[in-house]
């Protein structure tokens, strides 16, 4: 008994000890969307999701994923329907057309595909 009493002694002591930790480490970036957030949330939703997905972080039905896209690929291929130099395409197709009414949003749209991954589904 004496045994038992000793190791549940130890147990409680050390799951007081690691459940902060678990609970900081489990803990997610709650913050809300700043309004540019939102602005490209909304602009993605609105212009994009009809070829990538609305989770940024998955491949949509025609489009890949862009989360994380830089300002610069944004430009080329919404712009010019091109790509910056040296990038490689995730995918061959070219089916993206020029979209120049985005062009407005697009550092919104930036800011919204560079969220941490947490933050995207809000």
């Amino acid at each position: 008994m004496l045994v038992l009493n000793s190791l549940l002694s130890n147990f409680k002591s050390g799951a007081v000890f690691l459940l902060p930790i678990f609970f900081l480490s489990c803990a997610k970036d709650e913050r809300p969307l700043s309004a540019l957030e939102q602005q490209g949330k909304t602009a993605y939703n609105v212009n994009c999701t009809s070829c990538h997905n609305s989770d940024p972080k998955l491949p949509g039905s025609i489009g890949p994923e862009v989360h994380g896209s830089s300002l610069e690929l944004l430009t080329a291929r919404t712009m010019y329907q091109s790509y910056p130099p040296g990038y490689r395409p995730k995918r061959d197709t070219h089916l993206m057309p020029v979209l120049p009414y985005v062009q407005k949003d697009l550092p919104a749209i930036h800011a919204y595909l560079n969220l941490k991954k947490e933050l995207l589904t809000k």
